[in-house]
């Protein structure tokens, strides 16, 4: 699919009606036709027959989404029995305009100026330009089937509306795309989105968006980096973080897009960062997950811990920590050491327990990795050795042998 408008269109009754002509004029010329047929089966809705030429089948190979096709009947009759203002929705207005082989309804009006009185009437209703300004920007995040992902998004309206298109790259070089059309709210210095999409024909509630714009003007925006939370194409609930990346023209964004190259300092940010909800309502809580069974070895792990790491020229150095029973907190128990980062998870059915911790601090440690078994956790035995893997303050590699005395209790 070539261009997109970005904003849903208010067209006059009269310039609705020359519109519709061109696209009966259209639709003739593309199929040879001598005359229109009947109104179900140029639309595209009831008994129409799939095997003959109708405007649904035209506008779905335009546009390669499903099109509603009594949509635009019900707008014509609404024309022609008087209805003095007719809006057409963002999708179906691009459909349109795409199928007749203009870029924007300005194009479409530019063309037909015959009737003075007409063309003055539309062109009140089309936005200035202040109103709306657009912006293009490249998306990218980590999306389905665990890819880096591009997608268009436009910006318009001096940043209160905003249209994504999700592109997909297939492997026969095509591409599918996705659409979404929302409202933004800026409060303070963020600026908050809520997105629709297009299924069956109708737009209903996507996702949420949150950015970080600070006290910018949009002019100045050259990335935007946020968090969304939204449905996938699998119709699974997922979260991650986005960034969108400003571009110089329609065309730059169009173009980037279909490039399958990742940047380097996009792909460092956001590889892996996504959260995935299955789609399950679980009735025990061993069903809220594959590790959820288990959490009985979990609750063994909050405790006093001593780390002994031994290196291979005979030093050694000592943590200790604890992990509180009642949020799982880490907490160093080491004078004058700080730990930025830590993480710990059972792996390998709750049979390896995994500690990685990023240090600061007097410490000769950098950031370490250790595994060691779990079930010393369950039973008398509280001292025990594991393997270590890491960095230390002089960046080199390192690993070893690793004692853990572990107690439930000072």
């Amino acid at each position: 699919m070539k261009k997109i408008e970005d904003f849903a269109l208010s067209i006059t009754s009269d310039f609705f009606k020359i519109l519709i002509e061109e696209i009966h004029k259209t639709f003739k010329i593309k199929h040879g036709l001598d005359e229109l047929p009947k109104n179900y089966q140029l639309y595209g809705y009831g008994d129409f027959d799939e095997s003959k030429p109708s405007l649904k089948d035209d506008f779905e190979a335009v546009g390669t989404e499903f099109i509603n096709g009594k949509y635009l009947y019900d707008k014509t009759r609404q024309a022609y029995k008087g209805r003095p203002i007719i809006k057409l929705n963002k999708y179906y207005k691009s459909i349109i305009l795409l199928y007749l082989g203009y870029d924007n309804f300005k194009a479409f009006v530019d063309t037909h100026t015959d009737n003075k009185s007409v063309l003055n009437d539309q062109l009140a209703l089309l936005p200035n330009e202040n109103s709306n300004r657009t912006f293009y920007y490249i998306s990218y995040y980590f999306g389905e089937d665990n890819t880096l992902l591009k997608g268009q998004t436009i910006i318009s309206e001096n940043f209160k509306k905003i249209q994504h298109t999700y592109v997909y790259p297939q492997d026969d070089g095509s591409f599918k795309t996705h659409y979404s059309y929302g409202n933004i709210v800026r409060r303070e210095d963020t600026i908050h989105i809520k997105t629709k999409t297009l299924l069956d024909g109708k737009l209903v509630e996507g996702g949420n968006e949150i950015y970080y714009i600070g006290h910018n003007n949009p002019d100045n925006t050259n990335y935007l980096v946020g968090t969304y939370c939204t449905f996938d194409i699998y119709t699974q609930p997922v979260a991650g973080k986005s960034i969108f990346e400003k571009c110089n023209s329609k065309e730059e964004m169009e173009e980037m897009s279909k490039n399958r190259l990742i940047p380097p300092y996009i792909a460092i940010e956001l590889r892996n960062k996504r959260i995935i909800t299955k789609n399950i309502v679980p009735k025990h809580y061993h069903h809220l997950s594959d590790i959820a069974p288990y959490a009985s070895i979990y609750q063994r792990i909050p405790g006093y811990y001593t780390f002994n790491f031994n290196f291979e020229d005979g030093y050694q150095e000592i943590l200790k920590l604890k992990i509180s029973n009642l949020d799982y907190r880490i907490t160093p128990l080491n004078d004058e050491t700080y730990i930025e980062k830590d993480h710990f998870q059972l792996l390998n059915k709750g049979s390896i327990l995994h500690f990685s911790f990023k240090f600061a601090g007097l410490i000769t440690l950098d950031r370490v990795d250790i595994y060691f078994k779990t079930y010393y956790l369950c039973n008398d035995k509280k001292t025990q050795e594991g393997v270590f893997s890491g960095i230390d303050n002089e960046n080199r590699l390192i690993n070893g042998v690793v004692k853990i005395n572990f107690s439930q209790s000072k």
